[in-house]
C-alpha cells in the first residue's frame, strides 16, 4: 500500500497503470495550482499557502486511496464515492494507517479538502455529515432486538393511510394532496385505487426485512441489483464487482420473513413505471438509488414513528451492523463469526461492532 505525507514531493501510484498514472499525475498538478491560485477563496481568487497545498492534497489522497481498496480504482472519485468516504470516517470504518480512529478535527479535515476537490473540479458537492474538533463520540450505537423488530413492525405500517371509504369528502381532498406529492403526480389525477397502492406498498418493510438479515451497508443498498436475488433459495449473490470491502463474490441468505416481503416488493416493483429502466432493488421517492442521507431519513421517521427513545444514543443506519455485531457476539461468544457475519477481514474489524448489552452489564456488576 503506498503511503503520502504532507512532505512528498512526488507520488507514486502502484494501483495504478501506466497511463492511469499519467493522468491522475497530471490532475494532481492542476489541482495543486487551483489551490494556489483560487482554493481557498476562488470568487477572490485566493489561494493556499504551499505547506497548506501539501496536506490538503495528503488528506485528497488518502480519500482515493481509500476508495481504491474499498470500491474500484479510477483517475476520478464520484460524489457517491466521496459520500462513502464520510460515511466511513463517521463510523470510524476509514481509520490511520495505525489503525487508531481520526479525531474529529482530522476527519473534518479530510472532508474539507475534499471539498476543494470537487469545487476544482466544477462540483457543488457537500457531505451530508459534518465534523467539529469535540473529542470524538461512537459513531453509531447497536438497536435493541426489541428496538429492531419495532422497526420491522412500524414498517409495515409506515405511511399507511385511512381507508378511501372510510373518509369524507374534505377529508378526501386533504389526503389527495398528501398522496400527490407521495407518488410524484397532480393531485387531480389521484384516484381511490392510490389510496390501495400505498397501503399495499412493500418497499419499506422488504427494505427493514432484508437489513435486519443481512446489516446492508449503505453503499451495498445504493448498488443493490433485482438480478442479485435468487427467490428459490432465499438468497441474494452479491457479484465481486460490487461487494464494498471484498473482492469476492458471497452470498446472503434471508429470513423467511425478508424473503416474503422481498417477493412481495419485486411483484409490485414490477408493475411500477419508476423502475422501468432501471435494474436498481429500490428506488427513493425521486427515482435515485438509496444513499447514507436518504437511509438515514427514512430510519429517523421510522424512529419518531415507533416512539422509539434514542436515549443519549446516535442511531443511524450504521446501528444495524452494530445491532448484528453486539447479538452475534453475545450469542456466539466469537469474533471470528462475527467477522464472518458481517462480512469484515478480521476479527479487529468485527470487534468495532461489539458492544456490551445491559444484560452483559448486569452479569458483569455481580462478578466480585
Amino acid at each position: 500500500m503506498s503511503s503520502y505525507s504532507a512532505d512528498d514531493s512526488e507520488e507514486s501510484f502502484p494501483q495504478l497503470n501506466e497511463r492511469q498514472e499519467v493522468i491522475f499525475e497530471s490532475t494532481l498538478e492542476d489541482f495543486r495550482r487551483y489551490l494556489k491560485s483560487e482554493g481557498k477563496n476562488p470568487r477572490k481568487e485566493i489561494g493556499y499557502s504551499e505547506q497548506s497545498i501539501g496536506t490538503r492534497v495528503s488528506r485528497v489522497l488518502q480519500a482515493i486511496e481509500w476508495v481504491w481498496r474499498n470500491d474500484r480504482i479510477s483517475t476520478e472519485i464520484s460524489p457517491e464515492q466521496a459520500d462513502e468516504v464520510i460515511e466511513a470516517l463517521a463510523t470510524d470504518e476509514f481509520r490511520r494507517r495505525d489503525g487508531d480512529r481520526y479525531a474529529e478535527g482530522s476527519k473534518r479535515k479530510i472532508s474539507n479538502a475534499l471539498v476543494n476537490w470537487f469545487r476544482f473540479n466544477g462540483s457543488d458537492w457537500e457531505p451530508d455529515i459534518t465534523f467539529n474538533d469535540e473529542p470524538a463520540k461512537n459513531a453509531a450505537d447497536p438497536f435493541t432486538k426489541a428496538e429492531v423488530k419495532l422497526l420491522w413492525d412500524t414498517s409495515l405500517t409506515y405511511k399507511s393511510i385511512p381507508m378511501y371509504n372510510n373518509l369524507t369528502p374534505d377529508e378526501r381532498d386533504r389526503w389527495r394532496r398528501h398522496l400527490a406529492q407521495v407518488i410524484g403526480k397532480p393531485k387531480s389525477e389521484v384516484k381511490p385505487a392510490d389510496w390501495d397502492k400505498v397501503n399495499k406498498n412493500w418497499k419499506y418493510p422488504s427494505l427493514i426485512a432484508t437489513e435486519r438479515s443481512a446489516a446492508w451497508r449503505p453503499a451495498l443498498i445504493n448498488r443493490m441489483k433485482v438480478d442479485w436475488y435468487d427467490a428459490d433459495g432465499k438468497k441474494i449473490i452479491i457479484p465481486a464487482e460490487h461487494a464494498v470491502k471484498n473482492d469476492t463474490e458471497w452470498t446472503q441468505y434471508l429470513s423467511d420473513q425478508a424473503a416474503q416481503a422481498l417477493d412481495s416488493w419485486l411483484e409490485q416493483r414490477s408493475n411500477s413505471s419508476n423502475y422501468d429502466d432501471t435494474g436498481h432493488m429500490w428506488l427513493t421517492r425521486k427515482g435515485n438509488p438509496y444513499k447514507s442521507n436518504t437511509l438515514n431519513y427514512l430510519l429517523d421517521n421510522l424512529i419518531e414513528e415507533a416512539g422509539i427513545n434514542h436515549q443519549g444514543r446516535k442511531l443511524c443506519w450504521y446501528s444495524f451492523r452494530h445491532s448484528l455485531g453486539t447479538y452475534t457476539y453475545e450469542e456466539k461468544t466469537d469474533l471470528d463469526i462475527v467477522a464472518e457475519v458481517l462480512r469484515q477481514n478480521s476479527t479487529s474489524s468485527a470487534s468495532r461492532y461489539v458492544h456490551p448489552t445491559k444484560e452483559l452489564q448486569r452479569s458483569a456488576a455481580d462478578i466480585l
